[in-house]
């Protein structure tokens, strides 16, 4: 079976997608990808009944500790037909590699985009130097080559692997930095048994819910009314964030995330159903944490 990753090799999805196969015991066939559209498209594209070279799977970053949702699969998870299967959550570290003998002759970093967004109280500190967005660490990594006076922010374990560059270990803002990967796949939630029915009620198992609610119109107390159906039957959301229709400036969809037991589904599900009685309801999947 292949699995679409955010490439290339040596990328914290492609860690995130070595976790995961020690995580399920399998071995799947990794196929990178140079952006997020890229990997949603892959695994948009396969047909499991047919001799497919693209994927069945694909693993996504949704969220970090230090720079929050990542914003472009929050909308590909509303606009594509896929759904969330499971979850992996990777520990992340950066350091920093240069052709440099110190820090003050540095005079250009390579940085990735999000990675920037996780450094930056180090990044701050080199007065001068030009920052050079890429799309990827490796891209950051690669860019470097033989460049005097230059710089690049790289996963830790790439950096471990220098033994003639001048390196900085951990420049990261915080010790306890993670990111968290969605593995996603075609489909609708339930059409791909995404959910995972409890064996007996009272299995005490944790469940994550993600879903998007659409709301039809705008109207006053629109977010309120949502918000109410989960506090009335005390169901916990974990996160909720807003996200542009795209259709009209300030119109919004709702990423929201809930927490639950497989003894509570019933009550999750049923709630959503209330919920979609007056907006448009996507379950993203069920899957236990």
């Amino acid at each position: 079976m292949k699995i679409g990753i955010l490439g290339p090799e040596g990328t914290f999805s492609d860690k995130a997608y070595m976790e995961y196969e020690r995580k399920i015991g399998q071995q799947l066939e990794g196929e990178y990808f140079q952006t997020i559209d890229e990997v949603f498209e892959a695994v948009c594209s396969s047909d499991e009944d047919k001799d497919s070279e693209l994927c069945q799977l694909a693993i996504v970053p949704i969220e970090n500790t230090l720079d929050g949702y990542v914003q472009r699969t929050l909308d590909l998870l509303l606009e594509k037909d896929v759904c969330i299967i499971d979850e992996n959550k990777v520990a992340v570290q950066f350091s920093l590699v240069g052709n440099v003998n110190s820090l003050d002759e540095i005079t250009t970093l390579y940085v990735q985009f999000k990675a920037n967004g996780q450094c930056r109280q180090f990044i701050n500190s080199l007065k001068g130097a030009k920052i050079i967005s890429t799309e990827s660490n490796m891209e950051s990594y690669y860019k470097l080559g033989d460049e005097k006076g230059a710089a690049a922010i790289v996963p830790h374990h790439i950096a471990a692997k220098e033994k003639d560059r001048f390196v900085v270990e951990n420049v990261t803002d915080s010790d306890h930095n993670h990111t968290r990967f969605l593995i996603i796949k075609k489909g609708q939630a339930r059409d791909n048994k995404a959910i995972n029915q409890p064996t007996n009620p009272d299995c005490k198992v944790r469940v994550r819910v993600p879903i998007y609610v659409m709301p039809v119109g705008d109207r006053p107390g629109m977010l309120f009314e949502i918000l109410k159906n989960f506090n009335d039957r005390k169901i916990n959301m974990i996160s909720i964030m807003s996200r542009p229709t795209k259709q009209e400036l300030g119109t919004y969809n709702f990423y929201i995330e809930i927490d639950g037991s497989m003894e509570r589904l019933d009550i999750i599900l049923e709630t959503l159903q209330d919920i979609s009685k007056s907006n448009a309801v996507k379950i993203l999947g069920i899957y236990k944490e």
